[in-house]
């Protein structure tokens, strides 16, 4: 390893390709004793990747990991971390019929020193004071709250006695006062001289917080530098907000008449989530017949889980969701199809040991869709010819590009009134991405209401007819999208932060 004695972590080239996909690629960075180093980036651009690289979780591609000068890529897990790296999780998975002190005694005997038991319960109170949580140490930890489940996910990191703590979204789904209180511990692990790596969606955490950031996207560092320096970079504005519009946004048909439609989905006041985690708070978002409306927020917002909460994957804990007049509530996610909603899931979730046409036809199975497969499968052909060369090819055999036209071709043989495109640019290329943004006013011509979840601001507001901007599970602007192309404290609302 080359560089300062005072160089804790190094990564030299790390390179980590599944398949075609190069997940990080060519990724060099250096964090120093006792620093703080913020990583951010959109969905995809291998954040959490990285961490099980240096974690050993996973074979380098290419390229090297030091640690205080010692080479650990190629070493396991449990030997990384008795040379002194420890990691949380993004969502606590505790033992939860032990104690929070039982919890974190056994990080120490898989540490960096094995110890007697005794000392190992006066070392767990110490973290545990540090983290504020002493008071509930004798506490089950099926008893705490998502607040103090995160600080126990900190304290059993810490009892291994890592001299480089990796930090995964810890603040996700906190309230701003619980976000607020957890920064404080971070600020006093900060002062004790703990090396830190924290990945996170709030954006106000790593700003506040990290005497450096480093931007990713598609796997390659974007820019590195001080919080301000990151803040005021073009090409990172550009990655979460998109490039700027040269015109103003070509906006859809409706908007003009938008006041005077239907209203087919109306969501008021709805809380959801996973268990404690809360990732939905008190959102009411309308959608009328005809419109494309967008969803935006970055990576971590709320985004999917509102379209989980829309076609019943998740319970509700709070509000109501209405179709077309009728509360969706007694309806199970298998009904949700037949009732006329349909989902483009991010990622694609393809069948790649189906052709391209089987593929397609079961999208079709809706009682009112089977009798017009043929009619409709035409129409897909025409949308994207691609798909129609390309019949009898296997899924897995197709581009990202090939994958994501034929995932909306299958959502659209269902016939729906309403179609949910979630993060349908993701990892493509710029041509394929237009190609498939230029279908979308086609789909609405065809008497379809679109849903566009997205992170990239201008793309999405450039083609819709209102617009939501959703910040850590809340709605916090919204209006036509000419409005918030000319919002300019977009930038600020998108972010989560006070000032960029």
């Amino acid at each position: 390893m080359s560089g300062s004695e005072n160089i804790l972590l190094q990564t030299d080239q790390v390179t980590k390709a599944f398949g075609a996909l190069v997940a990080v690629n060519d990724l060099s960075f250096e964090l120093a004793k006792g620093e703080v180093l913020g990583i951010m980036g959109p969905n995809g651009a291998g954040k959490s990747t990285l961490f099980n690289l240096i974690m050993g979780a996973m074979p380098l591609s290419n390229g090297s990991v030091y640690f205080a000068g010692q080479k650990i890529d190629g070493m396991t897990t449990n030997q990384i971390c008795r040379l002194g790296i420890g990691r949380t999780y993004q969502i606590p998975q505790p033992f939860r019929h032990m104690t929070v002190v039982e919890n974190v005694i056994v990080g120490q005997f898989y540490g960096q020193n094995k110890t007697a038991m005794e000392p190992a319960r006066e070392k767990a109170l110490e973290i545990l004071n540090t983290l504020r949580l002493d008071a509930k140490a004798e506490l089950m930890a099926s008893q705490l709250g998502l607040l103090d489940l995160k600080r126990l996910e900190m304290a059993r990191a810490l009892s291994t006695g890592p001299r480089l703590l990796l930090l995964d979204e810890i603040a996700g789904g906190l309230v701003e006062s619980e976000i607020e209180e957890l920064e404080n511990n971070i600020d006093d692990l900060k002062a004790q001289g703990q090396s830190m790596i924290i990945i996170e969606h709030v954006m106000r955490t790593l700003f506040n917080h990290s005497d450096r950031i480093l931007v990713m996207n598609f796997g390659t560092e974007v820019a590195v530098g001080t919080p301000q320096r990151i803040a005021e970079n073009e090409e990172v504005i550009d990655i979460y907000l998109g490039e700027e519009l040269d015109r103003k946004a070509p906006l859809g048909a409706a908007q003009s008449a938008a006041q005077e439609r239907e209203s087919i989905l109306q969501m008021t006041d709805v809380s959801s989530g996973y268990g404690e985690f809360q990732a939905l708070f008190d959102v009411s978002m309308e959608i009328k017949k005809g419109e494309i409306v967008a969803l935006i927020g970055i990576n971590g917002a709320g985004k999917s889980t509102l379209t989980r909460a829309i076609t019943k994957q998740i319970p509700l804990t709070a509000g109501s969701v209405h179709w077309r007049g009728g509360d969706l509530a007694p309806y199970k996610a298998f009904d949700i199809v037949d009732l006329g909603i349909s989902q483009c899931l991010e990622g694609r979730k393809i069948f790649n040991h189906m052709t391209v046409l089987e593929n397609l036809e079961i999208g079709a199975y809706p009682r009112h869709a089977r009798d017009q497969r043929h009619e409709t499968l035409k129409w897909i052909y025409e949308l994207f010819p691609r798909l129609q060369e390309r019949a009898d090819q296997l899924g897995g055999t197709l581009s990202g590009g090939e994958q994501q036209m034929l995932a909306i071709g299958r959502a659209l043989m269902a016939l729906p009134k309403l179609i949910i495109f979630d993060e349908i640019s993701l990892g493509l290329a710029p041509k394929i991405i237009d190609t498939i943004y230029e279908t979308i006013p086609k789909i609405v011509d065809q008497g379809t209401t679109v849903l566009l979840i997205e992170q990239n601001v201008h793309r999405s507001l450039g083609i819709s007819d209102r617009a939501y901007i959703l910040e850590r599970g809340r709605i916090t602007l919204s209006g036509t999208a000419q409005e918030l192309i000319e919002n300019k404290e977009i930038q600020e609302a998108y972010f989560g932060l006070e000032t960029l």
